[in-house]
C-alpha cells in the first residue's frame, strides 16, 4: 500500500538526438504516449517475455512505422525525461484520439496481452483500467478472438477476450472516481494528509483504505488502481484547486470531508503541525472560519 502512494518528479534534460520515424515521434506527445501504454502492456506483469516484446515491436513497426533495427533507438527514447513526462500525463494526451484509434489502441494492447502464453491477472487490470480511463464501451472493442468459437464448441471456459469483456461490464470504482470530479478531489486530499508528513504510517495507510471502502463505498479490490489513478492525473492537482472543487458542497458533506481528512491525520497518534496546516487550510477554502 505505502509504495503506491509514491510521487514522481518529471525533469527534462538536454534533448536526445534520434532520426526518420523516431525523431518525428519524439515530437509527437500522442502517438509517444500511444506507445508508453502498450510498452506498459509488455511490463505489466513484472516480467518481459520475449513472446510479448515480439508482439510489441509489430505493431510499432505496423502501426507508428517504426523498424525492428531501431529498437534500441525505440527504448532510449522510452527512457528518456521527456517520454516519462508524457507518461505522467498519458491519458490526457490519449484523449484528444477519436473513437476509433482508442479502440485500436485497446486492441493492440490486447494483442500483446494475449501473446503471454500465462494469462496474469495484471494484465486483465490494466486491460480494464485502460479501458475505463480511455471511455470505451465494451461494445466498442474488436476483441477479434477466433478462439472463442472453438471454446464454446467445446465447452470450454470462457476465453480471455471474454473475460476483458465481462471486466469492461462491470461498474469499477476507478471509473467511479474517473468520473466524479468531487470524489476524486476528496482522495487526492486524503492522500495529500497522509504524506504532509513526509511519511506514511501503516495506520495511515489503513485510515485511509477504511474510509474509501467503508465511507466512501469503493471496491477494496480496486484501491491499488484507484491510487495509480491517482498518481497519473492527480499530481499537477494543487491543495487548493483539489478543496476549490469541493467548495460548492453542503456543509454537511464538508464538515464529512474534515472528518475524514482528521481521521488520516489522526491516525498514527499524532498531528503533525503540517497535517494541522493542511486541515485548517482546508477548512478555510471549504468556507469554515
Amino acid at each position: 500500500m505505502l509504495g503506491l502512494f509514491t510521487s514522481i518528479s518529471r525533469l527534462f534534460g538536454r534533448k536526445p538526438q534520434f532520426s526518420g520515424a523516431l525523431d518525428e515521434l519524439s515530437e509527437d506527445p500522442v502517438r509517444l504516449a500511444e506507445i508508453l501504454l502498450l510498452f506498459r502492456m509488455v511490463l505489466a506483469d513484472g516480467i518481459v517475455q520475449p513472446s510479448q516484446l515480439t508482439a510489441f515491436e509489430r505493431i510499432c513497426e505496423r502501426h507508428f512505422g517504426i523498424s525492428p533495427r531501431d529498437m534500441p533507438e525505440l527504448h532510449a527514447l522510452l527512457d528518456s525525461p521527456k517520454a516519462r513526462s508524457y507518461e505522467a500525463q498519458a491519458f490526457t494526451l490519449l484523449g484528444q484520439l477519436d473513437t476509433k484509434a482508442r479502440t485500436i489502441l485497446l486492441d493492440d494492447m490486447m494483442q500483446i496481452a494475449r501473446a503471454n502464453t500465462t494469462r496474469d491477472e495484471r494484465d486483465e487490470r490494466l486491460l480494464r483500467r485502460t479501458a475505463s480511463l480511455l471511455g470505451l464501451e465494451p461494445g466498442a472493442i474488436d476483441l477479434k478472438e477466433k478462439e472463442q468459437v472453438m471454446n464454446d464448441a467445446a465447452g470450454k471456459s470462457p476465453s480471455f477476450g471474454e473475460r476483458v469483456r465481462a471486466f469492461l461490464d462491470q461498474s469499477t470504482s476507478l471509473s467511479k472516481v474517473a468520473h466524479d470530479p468531487v470524489l476524486t478531489a476528496e482522495l487526492l486530499l486524503l492522500v495529500r494528509m497522509s504524506f504532509a508528513d513526509k511519511s506514511v504510517e501503516p495506520a495511515e495507510a489503513d485510515a485511509f483504505a477504511a474510509i474509501c471502502t467503508r465511507l466512501l463505498g469503493l471496491n477494496g479490490d480496486e484501491l491499488s488502481d484507484i491510487l495509480k489513478y491517482l498518481n497519473d492525473f492527480g499530481y499537477e492537482t494543487t491543495d487548493a484547486q483539489a478543496a476549490s472543487m469541493l467548495a460548492d458542497l453542503d456543509e454537511a458533506r464538508k464538515r464529512e470531508i474534515l472528518d475524514h481528512l482528521a481521521t488520516v491525520a489522526k491516525a498514527d497518534g499524532e498531528v503533525d503541525a503540517r497535517e494541522r496546516r493542511l486541515l485548517e487550510a482546508t477548512a478555510r477554502r471549504l468556507g469554515f472560519a
